[in-house]
């Protein structure tokens, strides 16, 4: 369970949040609305107003509501806002000065969002208030999340606090406490290298679209040479947009971007099954690696939300990403090579030909499904 205190010494910039906060608009981004939540706490003296936002997709999931999250009225949402409220208030906890304090339940508001094809407006998610007061000035909090801990392990929660004059953003990921105080100590360098280097490996691995990608890739590759240059070619496209988009150079809506990475896993599969000469897939690979370093982008921005800087975060993300990267190679490529090994070369490509027909088949139809689900707003895969 993650526990650090962080001071509210500087003011960093709002726009940050605002772009961490847009992460939430529609269900393509990460796919399911249980990995993904914003929250807002303001400090009085005494008393803390915690907005807690989250995906209506992911209510369905943990309450098992009867209407699906593209159907449900707000006139539905009426009804059931007693027992989205009492789901909420369990799931979020607040000391004070070391105390406990009792959550009042404030207002249950929709917020719409449009499809991404037609355009029509439905309840992506609601917003809840909550009241936390107490008897003596506030000086140490303790934040508890356990939004969707029964759904996922991965959930982020991003959390922007406004306290004295001062904000700051914070990500937190699982069920976690995050406990501030307005006159703590800074990040240390070391502990941000160390936090975005273990959150880049970690995104590579719950990232199975860019496994999807780099595995559809990899059964084409009949050589070490082959597979070199396209997991070089990948790296750099996807290190460059990364960088980027990091620095607000560069950026596409995440509903696009997360759609055309989905498109990118089919394209992929599909040519798998008519390609004659992978020598020059690399350049593909640049192409695509391009997109998947947007997608990779918009889950460090929620990240950049907690520090300043740029350079070393950024350099530390992509280097985990690396790392990961490199551990799925070292896995994949040597058993793809078993499974092709024969006594000569004319059985050495049918075997070859055969794992690549095999192999492409489930990572087409997760990269439709995919398509599929962002494409449409709709929430069916089990990854």
């Amino acid at each position: 369970m993650a526990n650090d205190e962080y001071s509210l010494f500087h003011d960093t910039r709002h726009s940050s949040f605002v772009i961490a906060f847009l992460l939430l608009s529609g269900r393509t981004l990460f796919g399911h609305d249980e990995k993904v939540s914003a929250s807002e706490v303001r400090v009085e003296s005494h008393e803390i107003v915690w907005k807690v936002d989250v995906g209506l997709a992911g209510l369905e999931k943990a309450l098992k509501l009867p209407a699906a999250a593209a159907q449900l009225s707000e006139r539905q949402l009426q009804l059931l806002k007693p027992q989205i409220a009492n789901y909420l208030s369990s799931e979020v906890s607040v000391e004070i000065n070391g105390r406990v304090a009792v959550a009042e339940i404030g207002e249950l508001e929709p917020v719409y969002e449009p499809f991404l094809l037609s355009g029509e407006p439905y309840i992506a998610r609601v917003r809840q208030l909550f009241l936390f007061r107490s008897q003596e000035e506030a000086r140490r909090l303790r934040l508890g999340i356990r939004l969707f801990s029964e759904l996922t392990a991965e959930h982020r929660a991003l959390v922007h606090v406004r306290w004295g004059g001062q904000e700051r953003q914070f990500v937190r990921v699982g069920p976690s406490t995050l406990d501030l105080s307005y006159d703590g100590l800074h990040p240390d360098v070391w502990r941000i290298a160390g936090e975005f280097l273990s959150w880049g490996a970690r995104h590579i691995f719950i990232g199975y679209d860019h496994i999807a990608f780099l595995l559809a890739l990899l059964l084409a590759a009949r050589r070490v040479r082959e597979m070199v240059l396209i997991v070089t070619s990948f790296t750099v496209a996807h290190s460059l947009t990364l960088l980027l988009s990091a620095l607000d150079l560069i950026r596409l809506p995440p509903a696009l971007t997360e759609s055309l990475i989905a498109a990118s896993i089919v394209y992929v599969s599909v040519e798998n099954y008519f390609l004659k000469d992978g020598r020059h897939r690399w350049l593909l690979t640049f192409a695509f690696g391009l997109v998947h370093g947007l997608g990779f982008s918009s889950v460090l921005r929620e990240r950049l939300a907690d520090v300043s800087g740029v350079v070393l975060p950024v350099l530390s993300f992509n280097l985990g990403v690396e790392a990961g990267q490199l551990v799925i190679l070292m896995v994949a490529f040597p058993l793809i090579l078993a499974l092709c090994r024969a006594a000569d070369e004319r059985s050495r490509e049918i075997r070859q030909r055969r794992l690549l027909w095999i192999g492409s088949a489930p990572i087409l139809l997760l990269g439709l499904g995919w398509l599929v689900e962002r494409v449409f707003g709709i929430g069916f895969m089990p990854l």
